[in-house]
């Protein structure tokens, strides 16, 4: 399993602070382990799905085997971005 970034997602993820870049990644990373993270389907789209890590949500698009990161952002913002 490969995670990829979209460019938006990375200009997402370096705007943020440091310590929170740190913990997306290494949630990310225990993604890519097959490890046990906070994911769900989202509802109403086919292959999307939505990582919650503290008040940040990472939005993923699942192609095959791989996930697509398309969008990174706070809570507040992230569920406005969907509709």
């Amino acid at each position: 399993m490969r995670i990829v970034f979209s460019n938006n997602s990375k200009k997402q993820l370096r705007k943020l602070n440091v310590r929170i870049q740190q913990k997306i990644l290494f949630i990310l990373e225990k993604l890519k382990d097959n490890q046990k993270v906070d994911i769900i389907k989202l509802k109403n789209k086919e292959q999307e799905f939505r990582i919650r890590i503290g008040n940040y949500r990472v939005q993923l698009q699942k192609i095959d085997n791989d996930f697509l990161i398309t969008h990174i952002g706070k809570r507040e913002n992230f569920y406005l971005m969907l509709i």
